[in-house]
């Protein structure tokens, strides 16, 4: 099934970039250079998927540090199981006035 999706993708964008073969200039700051319509939005998308992963690599690298410590804290646990606890006894109610 992932074959077939990448087959589909690549023909796509094959045609997507057939399609939008004109030049366009590109200007940003002090660079300028002409390409084509379709390589300029393929890095304007490869641009925007790196500014979001590195918007997302704090939240992530916390996140795998979080999971290292809660596995390190599970092993400890089973390396060392404490003793089972005996059940503890129920609460006592409060003894109710009795009815004359």
């Amino acid at each position: 099934m992932r074959n077939v999706l990448l087959a589909v993708s690549v023909v796509l964008a094959a045609v997507f970039a057939l399609q939008n073969f004109h030049s366009v200039e590109l200007s940003f700051v002090i660079w300028r250079f002409e390409t084509t319509l379709s390589v300029a939005l393929l890095l304007a998308l490869v641009l925007g998927v790196l500014i979001g992963a590195l918007a997302m690599l704090p939240w992530t690298l916390r996140t795998r540090k979080e999971v290292r410590q809660v596995r390190h804290q599970l092993a400890d646990a089973a390396a060392h199981p404490t003793s089972p606890r005996p059940p503890s006894a129920p609460p006592k109610l409060p003894i109710q006035d009795q009815p004359r």
